[in-house]
């Protein structure tokens, strides 16, 4: 006599994959101490004599920190325009990926940097020096 498949009761567990399992392969990466640790770093770069402030830009979110929270709006602005035009100057001219990014205006430097997924900028007066900023996150 036939059973129907729907009928025969089913015994056999599935094995279970554990997530929190390491391998050897993978690079074991902590996302979350590599952001926390940049977010120190910029603090203490902020303190510095001269920096205005600084915007951490990621793929779905953004940490600002400026001295002048009226100013906001025009630092992004200013960050976003200088990294668009400099990524399609970068295509057109196939000079490949952006290490760092310093504009000088009149009374301001902007540094950008790519570290990892973040875009980082910082903002700050003409007269400081943008490579130590720049080696210490590195």
């Amino acid at each position: 006599m036939y059973k129907r498949v729907s009928d025969v009761p089913i015994k056999k567990k599935i094995p279970q994959i554990e997530t929190s399992a390491q391998v050897d392969w993978a690079p074991k990466i902590e996302i979350k101490e590599q952001l926390a640790d940049l977010r120190t770093t910029l603090e203490k770069i902020k303190a510095r004599e001269g920096v205005i402030g600084y915007i951490l830009r990621a793929q779905t979110s953004a940490s600002v920190d400026i001295n002048d929270p009226s100013k906001i709006i025009d630092y992004a602005v200013l960050s976003a325009s200088v990294l668009e035009s400099v990524e399609s100057l970068l295509d057109a001219l196939a000079l490949g990926k952006i290490c760092h990014i310093v504009v000088v205006g009149s009374k301001l430097k902007v540094l950008l940097l790519t570290i990892g997924e973040q875009t980082v900028s910082i903002f700050m007066e003409k007269n400081v020096n943008h490579e130590s900023i720049c080696k210490e996150l590195k």
